[in-house]
């Protein structure tokens, strides 16, 4: 009995060592956030997220179909485009984008508009060459 009284009050002290340690590993964790978030660093890239962009809007946003080029586009249009498909009201006749923006934050949504904004609307005689 005796042992098991040590054992209990052993893995008690262990118990209480633990989280005391994973609680000030949270506390410096939340100290170094707005750190990090005072940087104002992206934790992803534009251009991966815009790789997703390419299965309807085309290659670098110059779709080759019915469904609307998005490259060369002012910023400010883009960015307000993809704010009303995130919205909770998306105009009407919305198919998928709806759907895709609900997913994208501000900074993404941010970067995106950027992002497309500086590419041609037409490729460059360079990129006609290489295809």
């Amino acid at each position: 009995m005796r042992y098991l009284a040590t054992t209990l009050l052993k893995n008690e002290k262990l118990m209480h060592i633990a989280r005391t340690a994973l609680g000030a590993a949270a506390l410096l964790g939340a100290l170094a956030a707005p750190g990090l978030a005072a940087a104002d660093q992206p934790i992803f890239d534009a251009k991966v997220l815009a790789a997703a962009c390419a299965n309807c809007h085309g290659t670098d946003g110059r779709s080759p179909g019915s469904i609307p080029s998005i490259a060369g586009r002012p910023e400010a249009i883009l960015k307000q485009q993809l704010q009303a498909f995130k919205s909770d009201t998306p105009p009407a006749g919305t198919t998928v984008m709806n759907r895709l923006a609900k997913g994208l934050s501000d900074q993404q949504i941010d970067a995106l508009a950027q992002h497309f904004s500086q590419i041609s609307r037409s490729p460059s005689a360079q990129e006609v060459a290489k295809q």
